[in-house]
């Protein structure tokens, strides 16, 4: 059986780790791989004037299936954050229904 690790923070947040070999650099490569991609979304949102610096993407099976960014300023919406457009997007598709959600990265430059 894979041990693991809990450890808490001053703030009570809790983190778990894995003690299987390469997993911790896996999950690294792969967050680094999805969070770059959120980046360059947050990029697009600015240059096209949309809102602030921030980007999502909803990750299914290791597949992006939605990405969007802020949109704060085209929609006139304070709401309309990019972790939360990107969940409406993919409501709009109807991608929760059929995948289910694995992860949502989200990132401002």
């Amino acid at each position: 059986m894979e041990e693991v690790n809990v450890v808490q923070t001053k703030n009570g947040t809790v983190s778990v780790a894995s003690a299987f070999a390469g997993h911790k650099e896996a999950i690294q490569q792969r967050d680094h791989k999805f969070l770059r991609i959120a980046v360059e979304e947050a990029y697009k949102g600015v240059d096209c004037e949309d809102g602030g610096p921030f980007g999502a993407i909803i990750v299914c099976n290791d597949e992006i299936v939605a990405r969007c960014h802020n949109m704060v300023l085209r929609n006139t919406d304070p709401t309309a954050h990019a972790e939360v457009t990107v969940i409406r997007k993919g409501l709009t598709r109807q991608i929760y229904y059929a995948y289910g959600i694995n992860s949502v990265h989200t990132s401002g430059y």
